[in-house]
């Protein structure tokens, strides 16, 4: 006998039937789907940036021209090396590029301005003020504690290899140059070098270009354009006045001032008088009025000299510039952070975290090459910063491609340099690149080393973490107060030697105070309490248990740090 199915049992087989006929066709329209929202992710990961990327163009451009003037003067008050630290590390966050400020020395020394021992201090100084972009970079991850813990620690690293690096080179120079009379360590090899390497003369206007900043500077243009040559001729300082009798005054320019001169103001440099009769120069070219020229013309030079700002003028010109910019790059930041978060985020964040275990050694290479391409270890840097804070990148593999940006931004001055072959310029060039390298062979090759440098940074990550104006205060004291009261102590001695004495005197007492207070008196436990360090270190590793890493050694790092 025939039983009839359940009308129940009947709709729900009809029901399922038609779900598996409609299966294949669900896959397919949600295949798509995801293929189409995966490609619009990536495309605003790429608008973002492109923002961002110009973003630190046109902060660039602003400092520039808010401090620009500044900027080249500093490069006149480099007598000792510790004015020479402090000045470099002074006009780079000015400027903010390296690129520029080395190549401005690189410039001074080939002119003869400088002597290479003297710019052998900036040039360190050069490379710890490049490493304020990507910690202000950090800034952005300010919403989120443990983001913010691990952006900062990423960002530092750069800091802690430069000022440790500093700290072991800068000495040796100056003990050695004592002893020696002549120069230190770098400025021997460098010499060696040059001496090895060059072999002809000769003048050249060859130049590597940037490929982000042919793409990006276009749009920078449309808001701010900033010249270059005003701060290359102010670099150069006033000619000096010399007497050639009565009521009779020359002035001997040499023949590199007197083209950057030109580039700064053409139809007034026609206006220069050369001197007439007996009086001469011994080296560079006379002229009776090239006081009145640089007065007139050099001072008062423009370093906005397009866009839509340039009304406005540098001063006023260079804050709004500089507004705008913060406020694109921290929107930028921000919407590369939330795309790259859900695109990395599963499967994807495993394939990324696999790459991450590449060879540190290949790491570094992959660092220089990104560097070179973009010619500025700022940019990558930048760019990897948010990489770190979102968890992708770890701490330590963070380092390798910071120390090959390093090393990646010395290429500049290296070409440049080797194009004009003029001995003294590659000699400058050849201390920039040596600097980098010797502090790599220092901090890095030996576990030991290379964890007091990932440790250093990791402490500051972890006190950012539990304080959000962490960030801003070590930048405000890192990169301008510090070296700023380090330049006016030193300066102070040229006036006074007395005054300097009582002054460095007092600034080490305050900093063993503050030491003191800090170990001693448990004042680390005031800023961060014991309870919250337990907290923390349960949670670093609650995280190592969750993501299964085999050996999280920026985590392990923070937590012995704290």
């Amino acid at each position: 006998c025939q039983q009839k199915i359940p009308p129940e049992l009947s709709r729900f087989l009809r029901n399922m039937a038609e779900a598996w006929a409609k299966e294949p066709e669900a896959k397919e329209q949600s295949a798509g789907m995801f293929a189409v929202f995966v490609t619009l992710k990536i495309l605003g990961v790429l608008i973002s940036l492109y923002f961002f990327l110009f973003g630190l163009d046109l902060m660039g451009g602003s400092f520039s021209a808010l401090g620009s003037k500044g900027a080249g003067n500093l490069f006149t008050f480099s007598d000792n090396p510790i004015a020479g630290l402090m000045v470099g590390i002074l006009a780079t966050v000015l400027v903010q590029s390296s690129s520029t400020s080395t190549s401005i020395v690189v410039g001074l020394v080939g002119a003869d301005v400088l002597a290479v021992k003297q710019a052998i201090p900036i040039i360190m100084g050069a490379n710890i003020g490049t490493s304020v972009t990507n910690t202000i970079v950090s800034m952005a991850h300010a919403g989120d504690r443990i983001e913010l813990e691990r952006a900062f620690s990423g960002a530092t690293v750069h800091d802690m290899f430069n000022m440790l690096s500093v700290l072991t080179l800068l000495p040796l120079e100056i003990i050695i140059g004592a002893l020696s009379g002549e120069g230190g360590l770098l400025f021997f090899i460098s010499k060696g070098l040059t001496n090895a390497i060059i072999g002809g003369g000769g003048e050249s206007d060859l130049r590597f270009p940037s490929p982000t900043k042919e793409i990006v500077s276009p749009f920078t243009k449309l808001f701010l354009s900033k010249d270059k040559n005003t701060i290359k001729a102010l670099s150069f300082g006033a000619p000096e006045a010399l007497s050639c009798g009565t009521d009779c005054t020359k002035y001997c320019v040499s023949s590199d001032m007197s083209k950057a001169w030109k580039k700064v103001a053409k139809e007034a440099y026609e206006t220069l008088i050369a001197c007439s009769g007996t009086v001469s120069c011994d080296s560079g070219t006379c002229y009776t009025n090239a006081g009145e020229y640089y007065e007139n013309s050099i001072e008062t030079g423009r370093t906005i000299k397009g866009g839509f700002l340039k009304d406005a003028g540098d001063v006023a010109g260079g804050i709004i510039g500089l507004i705008l910019s913060l406020v694109v790059l921290c929107g930028a930041l921000i919407v590369m952070v939330k795309l790259l978060h859900s695109l990395v985020m599963g499967q994807a964040k495993k394939v990324i975290m696999k790459g991450t275990k590449m060879n540190d050694y290949l790491a570094i290479l992959v660092g220089l090459g990104i560097t070179i391409i973009v010619q500025s270890s700022s940019v990558t840097t930048s760019a990897l910063t948010p990489l770190v804070g979102i968890g992708v990148l770890p701490v330590y593999k963070m380092l390798p491609m910071t120390l090959g940006a390093n090393i990646g931004t010395t290429f500049t001055s290296m070409f440049a340099a080797l194009a004009v072959m003029k001995a003294s310029s590659l000699q400058i060039a050849f201390c920039h690149l040596l600097f980098n390298l010797i502090g790599i062979l220092i901090w890095f090759p030996v576990p030991v080393m290379r964890k007091v440098v990932i440790r250093a940074a990791c402490t500051l990550g972890f006190y950012a973490s539990y304080w959000r104006m962490v960030p801003l205060i070590y930048i405000l004291v890192m990169f301008v107060t510090v070296p700023g009261v380090c330049l006016l102590i030193s300066l102070l001695y040229s006036a006074s030697v007395a005054g300097g004495v009582v002054v460095t005197i007092l600034a080490l007492a305050a900093v063993a105070g503050l030491v003191y207070w800090w170990v001693k008196l448990g004042g680390c436990y005031k800023v961060v309490s014991q309870e919250e360090r337990d907290a923390r270190k349960a949670e670093i590793e609650e995280e190592m248990g969750e993501t299964g890493v085999a050996e999280p050694k920026e985590e392990t790092q923070a937590e012995s740090a704290v």
